[in-house]
């Protein structure tokens, strides 16, 4: 007997069209005959179905006869099935306890549709129980069920025609588009379902479909949506009311309630952040994630904070207190990514005032992290205030021959090199990709004129590249 295993832990399995339907069989059987039991979405792990029927071959072309077909459901928790759906028979068949029960009228509609597709698919060549195939398998399932699906779509707007409400004089079997409207046809992505694409359309489906405003090709009938659970594909956006890929849906995760550890000024950012991404990673959150808005809204009072590593990617209203903005108003961060991460905010060591790194008032040595006085500071401050400065302020005394960030005299004295022919002093990162294959470190302005022939070539190289 050909079977297929419609609902099943294993990926592989999520594609096929009749698995919601199946699903909702699986869920009424068990909340009728074992209550406690019953499965509450289809994304809960370990569940099995399995759909599978007989055929009686008849001569060609005459299509095969079905004489069975079968569904077997058993949960996670049990090793062998519990219950069958003998379609024939019109019976529930509970295998513990050796009884049956007749088919409740609501089962009806789904098992015809589930029918209809095993006699299609039964017409079909390709039978194959190698794994390597079932993807195969899989995706002529879905072929199938979209060509079913086009003929019941034609079949239903046949019976408008009957009701005076729709006239399809002239009806061409194109797969494709609505043969009302020339509109094209959308089908749900889950069980195939077909509607027309406009809205104006008689062929439209009541109720619309779930269809994401930026992915086009995401598409989901209600029934296949609702039966995803809290685990949906497709989300309806609060700011602007769109159906969106849940992916493209921002979510605070929760600020942490842990306490982040104290984490002193080093050379790099790079020894900080991994540390300070632990720490938010084991800490507890004030809540579970919290959905927002798509890409093109922004709901009042959500913030990014400027740390592209930070806690959450969007923080909603209840997490954002005690964030910073800079004083030019335009950076915005957390209060822990704030505190914690060297590579979010300049520090004044006098005002205390807080400043990005696209600010002009503020300058900073690239490679310790201290910071000299903002311009305010620096014009109001006289020699004897530098006593009562918890931090001293560098003083900043070079610039890179190369990319020109400001070094101090402590850095520039002990971790800057000198170019070989000009002298110029080049912080560590330039430095690393200056050296010359004949052992010099040359800047950038005297790579190409002075340099060996490789690291000429290099330097036009990286002209190029740069225009």
């Amino acid at each position: 007997m050909p079977a297929w295993t419609i609902i099943s832990p294993r990926e592989r399995d999520y594609g096929h069209p009749m698995r919601m339907k199946i699903f909702w069989i699986m869920k009424t059987v068990y909340r009728m005959l074992d209550p406690p039991n019953e499965p509450s979405a289809i994304t809960e792990a370990g569940h099995i179905a399995t759909l599978g029927y007989a055929a009686v071959l008849q001569e060609n072309p005459e299509p095969p006869i079905l004489s069975s077909v079968v569904i077997h459901f058993r949960l996670s928790t049990e090793s062998v099935t519990r219950f069958a759906l003998l379609f024939h028979d019109m019976q529930i068949e509970d295998k513990v306890h050796d009884i049956r029960i007749p088919v409740p009228g609501e089962l009806a509609p789904d098992m015809m549709d589930i029918y209809d597709f095993v006699i299609a698919r039964s017409q079909k060549l390709l039978i194959s129980s190698r794994d390597s195939d079932y993807w195969a398998e899989c995706d002529l399932a879905r072929r199938v069920s979209k060509q079913l699906h086009v003929q019941k779509y034609c079949e239903r707007l046949l019976r408008q025609e009957g009701d005076g409400t729709v006239d399809i004089a002239g009806l061409r079997p194109d797969i494709s588009r609505c043969p009302i409207c020339e509109s094209n046809l959308i089908h749900c992505n889950s069980c195939q379902v077909a509607s027309c694409e406009s809205h104006d359309c008689r062929g439209f489906s009541d109720p619309p479909f779930a269809r994401c405003v930026r992915h086009k090709m995401e598409v989901l009938c209600f029934p296949c949506l609702q039966g995803q659970g809290s685990k949906r594909e497709l989300e309806k956006c609060p700011g602007c009311n769109s159906w969106c890929c849940a992916r493209d849906i921002s979510s605070c995760t929760g600020r942490p309630l842990s306490s982040i550890p104290y984490m002193p000024c080093v050379f790099s950012s790079m020894f900080i952040i991994p540390r300070l991404i632990t720490a938010y990673t084991e800490s507890t959150r004030t809540h579970p994630p919290k959905r927002g808005s798509c890409m093109d809204c922004k709901l009042p009072g959500w913030r990014s904070c400027r740390n592209k590593l930070c806690w959450s990617h969007s923080i909603c209203p209840e997490c954002t207190s005690g964030g910073l903005t800079c004083m030019c108003g335009e950076v915005w961060a957390c209060d822990l990514c704030a505190e914690h991460d060297p590579s979010v905010f300049i520090r004044c060591p006098r005002c205390r005032r807080l400043f990005c790194y696209s600010c002009c008032y503020i300058d900073d040595c690239l490679m310790c992290g201290s910071s000299d006085l903002c311009h305010d500071c620096a014009e109001e401050v006289s020699d004897t205030d530098d006593k009562e400065l918890e931090e001293m302020p560098a003083k900043l005394v070079a610039s890179c021959g190369s990319c020109e960030v400001k070094m101090c005299d402590h850095c520039e004295s002990y971790l800057a090199v000198s170019c070989a022919v000009c002298s110029s002093r080049l912080c560590i990162p330039c430095e690393r990709d200056a050296e010359c294959s004949c052992d010099r470190v040359l800047c950038n302005g005297c790579v190409a004129d002075h340099g060996c022939g490789l690291c000429s070539q290099r330097h036009r190289s990286d002209d190029n590249d740069g225009s």
